[in-house]
């Protein structure tokens, strides 16, 4: 997060701490009613009551705000799942190429082994073999720990 949005949460803490002081050295029967006329809202599309206003000001201005939240809803889903398909993809072509490689030099060490080049083939193919080996077994784990980091970094 910013310095800046840190700044500007902080100042909003310390208005709502401010408000709600105030709202405790009030007499009992005020302090119910400010309590009463205190509301919280928070979402992509207006408080009803501010909708209602701008369709005071502008009949069917509410209708037009509530059509443009959904549609902004329905956008943010269609460029998620986009997202997940082609990080999806990605990933498949990544485990394909990886396998590819590996499998080459593979065969690449067992041609030298061939051309008596016992000690160097074994190391090639032997070493590429382990790494897919590993690569393939660790592949379900480091998915699971790279979720795991980008729910942190949100918090």
């Amino acid at each position: 997060m910013s310095d800046e949005k840190v700044l500007k949460s902080q100042q909003n803490d310390e208005a709502v701490d401010q408000v709600i002081d105030h709202v405790k050295k009030l007499p009992p029967e005020k302090r119910q009613q400010a309590i009463a006329k205190l509301e919280m809202y928070s979402g992509p599309i207006p408080h009803p009551d501010i909708l209602d206003r701008y369709n005071q000001m502008d009949p069917g201005a509410a209708k037009q705000i509530i059509d443009n939240g959904v549609a902004e809803s329905e956008h943010r889903r269609s460029m998620e799942s986009k997202l997940l398909e082609y990080s999806r993809r990605d990933q498949k072509r990544r485990d394909w190429m990886g396998f590819s490689i590996g499998l080459v030099i593979i065969v690449v060490g067992a041609f030298l082994m061939y051309l008596d080049h016992y000690i160097v083939g074994s190391i090639l193919s032997g070493g590429s073999a382990l790494g897919l080996v590993g690569l393939f077994l660790d592949n379900g784990k480091s998915s699971d720990s790279d979720s795991d980091n980008s729910e942190s970094e949100i918090d």
